[in-house]
């Protein structure tokens, strides 16, 4: 559609005007044009390229020409497009058009020659609105509320008005007469002072600083074309931010009330501003869902932190400096680790908590900087520590809408300003008051027993100590039930098999003496998800797509339908999801639950565990019960078999119930049945070199262990009888919860003959695997790496070198990086003649053997590549904030020659 010019509202030309009274624009002009006109006409939107929101751009014109005629209002295309001669009639026939009165004053200012204002339009104006005046009865909301750093002095805001009082209540002063809405309120440090931001909505926005004492204006700062949400000062007391629904951010110097930098970027409305503890950085929040970063001194802008799902509504710093909080209209509180001062830089998210079901308004930090409050849109109030970031408490709801929430010092308390024109204050809790209740949880206590006996209650059979129970599920819903005595935090393993081609699908739950479900665990989901992109089988341990994956943090646990999997490596690229424990083949299940298919769009959520009788938060999230039931063994490791883990709660006797997952039966549905005393083991195993080492670069294999009855700790490989010229990363530990890590076996490109003696023919390794079980040193053979050869001539030879100097093909140096951080390091490829391919390293699997939680980060589609014709390559490597701080080996491992590595480095993970 085309639009030409928008008519000022004009009039037929029979109007009579009396000229003898002078009409200014900017008194009796600029508020209509402002009532009807201005919404469409300004300068973000200038419909038909005219503009009406000051005097030169109306007499300019727009597309089609000029829109008024000096001294001739009959002539003017305003005129005739509002009596129709000229399409499109204006205002639209659905749009409300000015009054008589109205048409006579612009015809009258337009006859007597359209003059404008002396110098710049005034920022101050009024609206020509009809006045409607409030119900005496009805409570004014409280709009804000302010309270000294010390709690002595405090104040609350309601339409046009704020009351300054002391800490028992009295009044101090009242500012009387602004001009709407006050939407900010901030004391001085030394409590002197007061900043209140407020306007005229689509008009203009005002702050003003004011005296506590009397009330008095101190500055006044006007430059906004439209209402002011936030107002601040910084805490060096030199700047004030001031910021709201016209999307410009203006920095003032203080003392001057001069605009020093006005800051623009953000795409809506801005709701919050803070200032960083040294004044030296500011963080604005915004309805475009994000939060940016501001240099004070320069005015750039830093980092835009854009993972927020809906509007950012507060922002601030914690107390030391470190971390960016924010929340929002996404239910979310969001923090990342301030790495932006100087400098652009990347400020790394490092805690997302879902905390209410519904928006949340503003959060608070208590004087101690130990405890946040958060106030939501539903009238809830939750308790935050800022260590963990987790919810200690829930708050009583406030009865009505909440507008703002600020922290008492003097009553250790937050103050909530409400629509219904309250106050209201919510004690902080004592730590007597805390909803965890100190259970003592029970002690597992695993037992030197080969079996036991069991007895069947369908035929009361009493087994002689170390034998098993075989049974069959002859008839479609059948059940069979074993009872047995344990004792309290005695640790049981069950193992249900199908014997021989039986077609049972065994599934075992344990029930206490009344025939109850036994508990094992309540798992509080602290997050809300689903399934995108596609659904999943009950193995696959890859690609999981999900909700708010940014929101996640490795190691979590992931609950969907009965089934709870871990987060073991981030999405890698535009095109991946998250690898789920094992990080290989089947994935792992966790708290006894066995896989399932989950479907495209089923939810889920971040859970975890509520230790002993901890009592649930009130989240808005559901709570989860985990009862003792396995269908498939959730290491993967028997298959289709049942394998749980019992730990009995209490004394007494416990019964064993078993069937078919399936609900199927016949004679044909034959299982043996064992309940014997758990032994947390572990089985070593070794891949293979795949081929000769060449000389000058490594050859990797893999070792793996399969975890049995609950073993969770780390398993130490060593390697026997290496020739002297062999570069290896042994000992190779796997870690504690993982399943394999990742070796090398790397040999100089030049040897002595002495080196070269043990290479004649081939070379056989023992392997042996070691670890601490149950307080016991274990030690078990892995098996042999055989028939290793040497082989001259590869390809390509691979070296790794730091970011800004380079070292010699076979040095071991350290690469450091902080957890959380990322870091450059360059791969180096050493061609040899003839060889010109592109080289790769891989993709979402780059870099070998890092910690849990290392890995090799923007690789992009294609992975980390070095194209045809070149020769190196900078790549990242990233700690995520979840990896255990220390050194270890690190390669990696190009495709020429079938797989050769470089040298490996040390990656030490720092706190």
């Amino acid at each position: 559609m085309r639009f030409l010019l928008i008519p000022l509202l004009l009039v037929a030309t029979n109007i009579a005007v009396n000229a003898a009274d002078a009409v200014d624009f900017v008194t009796d002009v600029s508020p209509i044009l402002n009532k009807y006109c201005v919404g469409c006409h300004n300068a973000d939107d200038n419909e038909g390229g005219l503009r009406l929101d000051d005097h030169a751009s109306l007499l300019a014109g727009g597309d089609t020409g000029l829109a008024v005629t000096a001294g001739a209002a009959g002539s003017s295309r305003m005129l005739l497009m509002t009596m129709g001669k000229i399409e499109p009639k204006m205002p639209p026939n659905d749009e409300p058009g000015p009054s008589v009165d109205e048409i006579e004053t612009i015809a009258a200012w337009i006859d007597q020659g359209a003059v404008g204002p002396d110098g710049d339009m005034p920022i101050k104006t009024s609206l020509r609105t009809p006045r409607v005046e409030p119900d005496k009865d009805s409570p004014r909301p409280v709009t804000s509320i302010a309270v000294s750093a010390d709690g002595s002095v405090r104040a609350i805001a309601r339409f046009s008005a704020v009351q300054i009082m002391r800490a028992d209540g009295t009044t101090i002063s009242e500012v009387q007469g602004l001009p709407g809405k006050v939407n900010s309120l901030a004391f001085s440090h030394d409590a002197k002072h007061i900043l209140v931001a407020s306007g005229l909505t689509g008009a203009y926005g005002r702050a003003a600083i004011y005296r506590v004492d009397d009330a008095g204006v101190e500055s006044e700062m006007l430059g906004h074309r439209d209402v002011l949400y936030s107002a601040v000062f910084s805490a060096d007391g030199k700047w004030v931010a001031t910021a709201g629904y016209d999307r410009v951010i203006k920095l003032w110097d203080r003392d001057t009330a001069k605009v020093v930098h006005e800051l623009t970027g953000h795409n809506g409305a801005v709701y919050d501003l803070a200032f960083s503890h040294d004044s030296k950085v500011l963080a604005s929040a915004s309805a475009d869902a994000t939060i940016k970063v501001w240099n004070v001194e320069t005015g750039k802008r830093l980092d835009t932190l854009s993972q927020g799902e809906g509007e950012m509504l507060a922002i601030d710093f914690t107390a030391d400096g470190k971390f960016i909080v924010g929340c929002g209209a996404d239910n979310r509180l969001r923090v990342w680790r301030l790495k932006s001062v100087n400098a652009p830089a990347i400020n790394p998210l490092a805690v997302t908590r879902f905390v209410d079901e519904s928006p949340l308004v503003g959060f608070a930090f208590a004087a101690d900087s130990n405890h946040l409050a958060v106030l939501s849109q539903s009238g809830n109030v939750k308790l935050l520590d800022t260590v963990s970031w987790k919810q200690v408490a829930s708050l009583e709801s406030v009865p009505d809408t909440g507008t703002d929430i600020a922290f008492d010092a003097a009553s250790d308390s937050v103050l909530i300003s409400l629509m219904n024109g309250q106050v209201v204050s919510r004690t902080l809790p004592r730590s007597s008051d805390k909803q965890v209740l100190a259970a003592k949880p029970v002690t597992p206590i695993y037992m030197d027993l080969d079996a036991l006996s069991v007895r069947s209650e369908s035929d009361g059979n009493t087994l002689p100590r170390g034998a098993q129970v075989s049974g069959v599920i002859s008839a479609a819903g059948e059940v069979d039930v074993y009872a047995w005595h344990a004792n309290a935090g005695e640790v049981w393993a069950i193992d249900a098999d199908k014997i021989g081609n039986s077609p049972i699908d065994p599934i075992v739950s344990i029930l206490d003496s009344d025939d109850h479900p036994v508990l094992r665990t309540r798992l509080q989901a602290v997050r809300d998800s689903y399934f995108t992109f596609r659904g999943k089988d009950s193995m696959q341990s890859n690609d999981f797509r999900v909700f708010n994956w940014q929101d996640m943090n490795l190691g979590d646990y992931f609950y969907s339908s009965g089934e709870v999997s871990r987060l073991w490596k981030h999405p890698r690229g535009p095109d991946s999801g998250f690898d789920t424990y094992p990080g290989e083949g089947q994935r792992w299940t966790y708290f006894g639950t066995s896989g399932t298919t989950h479907a495209l769009g089923e939810p889920g959520y971040v859970v975890r565990p509520l230790a002993g009788d901890e009592s649930p938060i009130a989240n808005g999230l559901p709570v989860f019960d985990v009862y003792y039931e396995n269908d498939d063994d959730p290491m993967r490791i028997a298959g289709n078999a049942s394998r749980l883990l019992f730990t009995a709660p209490r004394d007494g006797t416990f019964k064993v119930r078993i069937t078919d997952t399936r609900g199927e039966g016949g004679e044909a549905f034959q299982y043996r049945l064992g309940v014997r005393a758990a032994t947390p083991s572990f089985r070593p195993s070794i891949t293979q070199l795949k081929g000769p080492i060449f000389k000058g670069t490594g050859r990797e294999f893999i070792v793996r262990v399969d975890r049995i009855d609950g073993f969770d700790g780390p398993v130490t490989f060593t390697l026997d009888g290496l020739p002297k010229s062999v570069v290896s990363n042994s000992p190779i530990v796997i870690e504690s919860g993982q399943r394999s890590a990742v070796g090398t076996l790397w040999v100089p490109e030049t040897m002595s003959d002495e080196d070269l003696a043990p290479w004649q023919g081939e070379i056989n390794v023992n392997v042996v695997a070691t670890a601490e079980v149950l307080g016991r040193h274990v030690e078990r053979s892995a098996g042999q790496l055989s028939k290793i050869k040497l082989s001259d001539g590869p390809s390509v030879i691979p070296s790794l070198h730091p970011l800004d100097h380079d070292v010699a093909e076979d040095e071991t140096w350290v690469l450091q990086v902080r957890r959380g951080e990322t870091v450059s390091a360059r791969v180096r490829l050493r061609r040899k003649a003839g060889f010109d391919n592109e080289v790769s390293f891989g993709k979402e699997d780059s870099g070998r053997n890092a910690t849990q939680g290392v890995y090799v980060d923007n690789i992009g589609l294609n992975g980390l590549l070095i194209l045809a014709g070149s020769n190196e390559r900078e790549f990242f490597l990233t700690a995520d904030p979840t990896s255990v701080p220390g050194r270890r080996t690190f390669f990696l491992n190009a495709n020429a020659n079938g797989g050769v590595t470089t040298h490996p480095i040390i990656v030490e993970v720092l706190p």
